[in-house]
């Protein structure tokens, strides 16, 4: 026997409700599920809209709630939508994007208490009140900041209760006599949904392609014609500071290394790719290996004496050799020397840096996206340990889709508080290697979360400079004055 119309329109929108309300936090079900379910919800109410004033709330409400998902699923591949959801605006709309499902289920049941109305049938209200109690409770439980598993699983049972208390609901109705008709429509409800579908999709491209990376202003570099800058070159030269960081340096961080006293620097290159397997063995005894016979990035650390005794420059610098590959966001992460606990260096000054590339023999340059010392929590929720307080200074840009040689460095001024400390300076360095994410984080976002979260997508490298300024440590160059 085939199904009537009221039946398959109110299984869909119970099922809708369901998908809405119990959402899964992996495949990407959290936002897979509230999509079908509200569009399930929509295409339901859109067939009861002609029935009742409360089936017409009912539809305009589904209807907004089908616009808010979208926005929210097509801002999750926009980088920076933290920010937006931060905002007052947003705020306001997720708030009415929270209440609409529950709205929306009031609808519901005053619509179809109507329909019983009119076939003079009386409910009770007990519904309504488990509707209000369930919404109360979970207002409760989330200013509660609850994430338990045993009220939560509360929660969802009782929520599937009240789905099952509405189906009876409904049934009644069915069983008084109550026909929904098929209505005349210019649009389908296929082509609806098919609507929703392609206006997502086409975001979700637009955002991918074009608001995944940050905006970086690039400018051609403008050689320096000053002599005296030209000097101050030839000295740290001949101190031993290699020439391609040299060039790299902005104007005010090279004159503030006029008549510099010492140098130091440490470098290394490092691998930001998958490697080669490599399978050996003698007698039976079988070894797995992996070999890097590329190493793409370049990363280095310089310690400047400045003419002020006991106030020094460091210089963390990258310089890629090869094709990065992928070019989304990248994050240069710096423990400082300053940064330790009664340790021997105070900061000063303010931090320096910038981007540059090549192409076509000409260099530009750009100012960091972000630049900023930054105090972050890690979110991780260990079982024997909470989340992790840190401070580190990050450098936040995007490389050119376009250009090789892409460079940059950070740069901050210590002085010393007390002779015969170690300057201890660490470096990240994170690239994001591919676009499949979702939702966008940046790689100073997947520092900040802990940086092994998710290695598909981002991959980091450590570097240090480790000097005593007192005397040569092994492996640098240092030439005192």
């Amino acid at each position: 026997m085939k199904e009537s119309l009221w039946k398959q329109t109110y299984e869909n929108i119970l099922i809708g409700m369901g998908f809405i309300g119990i959402t899964l936090n992996f495949l990407f079900l959290n936002q897979l599920l509230p999509f079908i379910g509200i569009l399930l919800v929509f295409t339901g109410f859109r067939k009861l809209r002609r029935e009742n004033q409360w089936f017409q709330i009912g539809y305009a409400g589904a209807g907004l709630k089908v616009v808010i998902t979208i926005v929210s699923i097509v801002l999750g591949a926009v980088l920076g939508h933290e920010e937006i959801y931060a905002s007052y605006v947003w705020k306001v709309i997720a708030f009415c994007g929270g209440i609409l499902p529950i709205a929306l289920v009031s609808c519901f049941f005053f619509g179809t208490r109507q329909e019983l109305r009119k076939r003079q049938m009386n409910i009770k209200y007990e519904v309504l009140i488990h509707i209000i109690i369930w919404y109360v409770a979970m207002v409760v439980l989330a200013a509660w900041n609850y994430q338990g598993l045993i009220l939560a699983l509360i929660i969802i049972a009782a929520y599937i209760g009240i789905l099952v208390e509405l189906k009876h609901l409904a049934e009644q109705l069915e069983q008084a006599g109550y026909v929904l008709e098929e209505q005349p429509v210019w649009i389908s409800d296929g082509k609806y949904v098919g609507g929703a579908v392609m206006v997502t999709v086409a975001g979700l491209i637009i955002s991918y392609l074009f608001l995944d990376s940050y905006h970086m202003e690039w400018t051609m570099v403008k050689e320096s014609q000053d002599p005296v800058s030209e000097e101050i070159k030839d000295h740290l030269l001949s101190l031993g500071l290699p020439e391609d960081i040299l060039n790299d340096l902005t104007e005010e961080d090279l004159l503030e290394c006029k008549n510099a006293r010492q140098v130091f620097v440490e470098r290394d290159d490092y691998p930001m790719n998958d490697g080669v397997k490599v399978v050996s063995g003698t007698e039976g005894y079988t070894q797995y290996s992996t070999e890097y016979p590329q190493k793409e990035l370049k990363l280095s650390g310089a310690a400047i004496e400045l003419e002020q005794k006991g106030q020094w420059k460091v210089i963390h610098h990258f310089l890629w050799n090869g094709n990065p590959g992928f070019r989304g966001t990248e994050a240069v992460q710096i423990n400082p020397a300053y940064q330790e606990l009664n340790g021997g260096w105070t900061f000063q000054g303010k931090l320096t840096g910038q981007v540059l590339y090549d192409k076509d023999g000409t260099s530009y340059t750009a100012e960091y996206a972000s630049l900023q010392n930054e105090a972050y929590d890690t979110n991780q929720n260990f079982p024997f340990y909470g989340s992790q307080q840190y401070a580190s200074i990050f450098a936040e840009f995007s490389m050119p889709h376009r250009g090789e040689n892409c460079r940059g460095y950070v740069a901050y001024e210590i002085k010393a508080k007390e002779s015969d400390w170690w300057i201890d300076s660490w470096l990240n360095y994170t690239h994001q290697k591919t676009i499949w994410q979702y939702p966008v984080i940046s790689a100073a976002q997947n520092r900040k979360q802990g940086g092994w979260l998710n290695e598909r997508v981002f991959s980091t490298v450590q570097d240090a400079l480790q000097v005593l300024p007192e005397g040569e440590r092994e492996n640098s160059v240092g030439v005192g004055m």
